[in-house]
Order: structure tokens, then sequence, then C-alpha cells
């Protein structure tokens, strides 16, 4: 279920190196929804110019399968890593700890923005479902340079 991405070139930009961050989480939440299974924590692993490889992982206070929740976790885990002027090669982000969503518990709230993002996930999975993965797709990767691997 890991969700790889190689930059066509080695990339410089700390601005394509988030968005190649945000390119993996929302693949990495996808998968593990539509098998119907929650992650308990994620892996990311950075690949540089020199084809060396740093790896961050983070184990979550709750399994899950919400968009909001794993995709903060892996910009945190890339902060980390400190990448100030470090040519990426590619990027890889893996859920890890995967077990059956009807098994995770999940703390409710009464706030009006959790209905929402729940509304949005409902229709962004249908649409994938029905039109394929790259349906529908945050406005940040819409003229990113990475290419699946």
């Amino acid at each position: 279920m890991a969700a790889d991405r190689a930059f066509e070139r080695d990339v410089l930009d700390p601005g394509e190196h988030g968005r190649a961050v945000l390119d993996r989480a929302e693949e990495a939440v996808a998968r593990p929804r539509n098998g119907q299974q929650a992650g308990g924590g994620l892996f990311l692993s950075v690949r540089y110019a020199d084809r060396t490889s740093s790896t961050r992982s983070r184990t979550l206070a709750a399994a899950t399968a919400r968009t909001r929740q794993l995709t903060a976790t892996p910009y945190e885990l890339h902060d980390l890593l400190g990448l100030q002027r470090t040519r990426v090669h590619g990027i890889s982000l893996r859920p890890q700890d995967l077990r059956p969503a009807a098994r995770a518990t999940e703390q409710l709230t009464l706030e009006p923005d959790d209905d929402h993002s729940r509304a949005v996930e409902a229709v962004t999975d249908r649409a994938r479902a029905r039109y394929g993965p790259g349906a529908l797709r945050p406005a940040a990767l819409a003229s990113s340079r990475i290419r699946r691997a």
C-alpha cells in the first residue's frame, strides 16, 4: 500500500517537496479507506539525488482512515527531516499497522467542520471509484512535476 513517487529530475524546491508529500498522502489515505481499512501509523521515506535516503515514522494515537488526520502527519514527518537545500529524487509514504476500519475507534466531535470533511471524503471516494484515482485532486497538485513510479 505504499504510495511511491519519483521526480523527473532531482528537485531542490521545498514547495515541490511539499506537493509531493501531499500527493503521497492523498493516495496513501485513499487506498486503505477504499479497502475498508484504517492505519495506525505512517512511514515516510525520502530518496536524495546521491541515492541515499532518510526515513521517519509516526504511530498515531488511534487508527484512522480520515483524510484530515492522515495528511497532517506526513508534513510533520517531512519537517523533521529539515530539508533546506537538499536535492530530492523521490518520496514514499506508507500506512502502517493496518486493521479493519470496523475495529478502529474514533473520537466524535460536534464541530461543523468534521461533518463537512466527512461529506467531502464521501464525495471524493465516489468520484474516484467512478472516474479513477486522479478524478479529484487538491489544487496544489494541479501543476505538479511528479511522475508515477
